[in-house]
């Protein structure tokens, strides 16, 4: 009886842990992610290339986070850097991948205390980092490989247009 009690608690204390986890996870990103790889389809990462990477790079050498001298397209090492010490300066995790959260406060010059992280009209698409200039509801849609996950306000940002099958049904 005693060890059944015990194994009973045990588990009522990990089922705890693990929605108190939940919910500090969910206060703090706009776009959950359950990646556990360095390769991650959620979030802009080392490796990736296209116009949102251009975007974010003029943005980081503006800011003073790049050397602006730095010759790239491609977010890597020396980006990948600058992407962990502008989180490191605004509060958020150091990951180095462009979270919807870090692209945020990177797009619209926010500090972390204007996020909001509890809007439940946030919509998420996704944007191909391998070239493409649209925005899709649908992560399969048009053939993305690799597609990204952002807020849709992000995307738009970053110069992606909504695309027609997707945002029109047809």
């Amino acid at each position: 009886m005693k060890r059944t009690g015990r194994r009973f608690m045990a588990l009522v204390l990990l089922l705890t842990l693990l929605s108190a986890q939940a919910v500090l996870a969910a206060g703090k990103s706009h776009i959950e992610c359950d990646c556990v790889t360095r390769r991650c389809e959620c979030f802009i990462q080392y490796g990736d290339e296209g116009g949102a990477v251009k975007k974010i790079i003029r943005l980081l050498k503006d800011k003073g986070y790049l050397d602006r001298g730095l010759s790239t397209e491609e977010l890597n090492g020396p980006v990948e850097n600058a992407v962990i010490a502008f989180q490191t300066d605004n509060r958020l995790e150091p990951t180095g991948q462009m979270d919807d959260e870090t692209l945020t406060l990177l797009l619209w010059n926010m500090t972390p205390e204007q996020l909001d992280r509890t809007n439940p009209n946030y919509r998420t698409v996704y944007i191909p980092v391998n070239g493409g200039k649209k925005r899709h509801l649908n992560p399969e849609c048009s053939g993305m490989d690799h597609p990204r996950k952002v807020s849709d306000r992000n995307a738009e940002a970053l110069g992606f247009d909504g695309c027609k099958k997707c945002y029109t049904g047809k």
